[in-house]
Parts: C-alpha cells; structure tokens; sequence
C-alpha cells in the first residue's frame, strides 16, 4: 500500500507539474497572438509615400515620366514586409493609374499633399509630417559631404 501511495503521489506531482507547463504554454501562445501585426497604411499614407518618393526622384533627375512611373513602381515593390502584400498593390496600383497628375504635379511644383486630395486618396490635404519609409539624400547633398 506504500509504494502505491508513493506512486499516486508521484503521479499527482507530474501531473500538477503538467498543467503548469500547459498554462506557461498557452499564456505565451495568447501573448503572442495580441501582439498581432500592426494596421496597414492608409491610401493616403501610400500616397504621401509615394509623393514623397516622386519628388526625390525628380530632384535626382528623373524627369521623365515613364522613368519615374519606373522609380516608383520598384518604390512601391520595396515597402517593409510588415506593410503587407496589400500596400505593395494598393501603391501599385496607385502609381499606375495616376503616374500623369503625380508627375504633372511634380514638374509644376505643386504642393506634395494636394496631389493626394485631388487623385482621392486622402480626405484632406495632408501635411506630410511622417517621413516618407525610406529617402535618400539628393545626390548635390552627397558630393558635399565628401
């Protein structure tokens, strides 16, 4: 009757020790699940994204508008993963159907957020306070830093 006493008593303390590791597991598990992924961006995001991204372009002469459709479509394929495959199509998209007022709008200098409030991206214009994901310094700023 001992050792069946021991043994219960072992199998209660593995048992126990089980549902601990279980509960570990599955508050880990929930842990992870809200973190979740962050919201993707706006269209208008995108297009301050790309607006931003033309206007570098431009700068480093890309003054062709097939060329700097081009640009921005390699812009809009290089987004961060975390943006989803949604975002790289939305801007796209984006680029495609309205590269002749992005590119006209550009060329007349006109102010970067009224571009995205005419081709309806944004419901206001925006002031571009977010830096664009990735920019480079214009190639002038560059050969002056040497």
């Amino acid at each position: 009757r001992i050792s069946t006493n021991r043994r219960s008593a072992r199998n209660r303390s593995r048992l126990r020790m089980f549902l601990k590791l279980s509960v570990l597991v599955l508050l880990v598990a929930v842990a992870f699940a809200q973190r979740g992924t962050p919201p993707a961006p706006s269209e208008c995001q995108i297009c301050e994204h790309i607006i931003a991204q033309a206007r570098h372009h431009f700068n480093n002469n890309v003054t062709n508008e097939k060329a700097l459709q081009q640009e921005l479509l390699n812009e809009c394929k290089h987004l961060p993963p975390q943006e989803g495959a949604s975002a790289e199509q939305t801007c796209i998209d984006m680029v495609n159907k309205n590269i002749d007022k992005i590119f006209s709008d550009i060329k007349a200098g006109d102010r970067d957020g009224q571009t995205c409030f005419d081709i309806g991206a944004c419901t206001s214009i925006p002031t571009f306070q977010t830096r664009p994901y990735h920019t480079r310094p214009p190639t002038n700023l560059r050969a002056q830093r040497r």
